[in-house]
């Protein structure tokens, strides 16, 4: 069985780098663009899938209306899938978090969710819970996952039995998409096999 994980387009929020996390946005011009443009590259490569499991978030939903050509009725909403819960951060920009151990992207080892936040261990413990479910519900065909790019990274760190100061180690674009062999018990990501869109589609972060 193979797992594709796509990280949603391009939103306001995005290109003016503030925290998202749980808030309900939509994709900008960008974003439309690139859930295409991922579209096309899936298509070029011969990829159909078998299951589409997708964040509840309007952002994910509609990356993976435009990028597969299905409707969202055909989707799988996973909960555990969503962002990672930013609290009253949430819409605030980077900067204004400069040298605050609120701002996840100084120094993930230290980090320390704000009033109303996610753990980086709850986020863990939630996107282990979905991939190993997955595997043990899946034994053969092409799975999507469409999610976000902390929970994405977040995905990437536990797979890699990587520590969480590696959070950001890896670049996971808006609609790039990464791939993941699962063989048994194992969970192989395919660096060979990634798409990266944003190679095509820029402005992203």
């Amino acid at each position: 069985m193979r797992l594709y994980i796509l990280r949603h387009g391009q939103t306001d929020l995005n290109s003016e780098k503030r925290f998202q996390g749980h808030m309900q946005t939509e994709l900008n011009d960008v974003g439309i663009a690139q859930s295409e443009k991922v579209g096309e590259l899936l298509s070029e490569r011969g990829i159909k899938f078998d299951k589409i499991y997708c964040s509840p978030l309007e952002r994910a939903i509609k990356t993976a209306e435009i990028a597969t050509a299905e409707t969202r009725d055909k989707f799988i909403i996973d909960d555990e899938l969503t962002e990672i819960d930013f609290g009253i951060n949430e819409g605030r920009k980077y900067e204004e978090l400069q040298g605050s151990k609120n701002n996840i992207f100084l120094s993930p080892g230290n980090y320390m969710p704000p009033e109303g936040g996610e753990s980086l261990e709850t986020l863990k413990f939630r996107v282990k819970r979905f991939l190993e479910r997955v595997r043990d519900e899946n034994n053969e065909g092409n799975i999507l996952a469409v999610s976000h790019g902390t929970a994405i990274h977040m995905m990437l760190l536990y797979m890699r039995g990587m520590e969480f100061s590696d959070l950001w180690t890896e670049h996971v674009g808006n609609c790039n998409v990464k791939v993941v062999d699962v063989e048994g018990w194992e969970l192989k990501v395919r660096d060979d096999l990634q798409i990266e869109t944003d190679k095509y589609i820029k402005f992203t972060i």
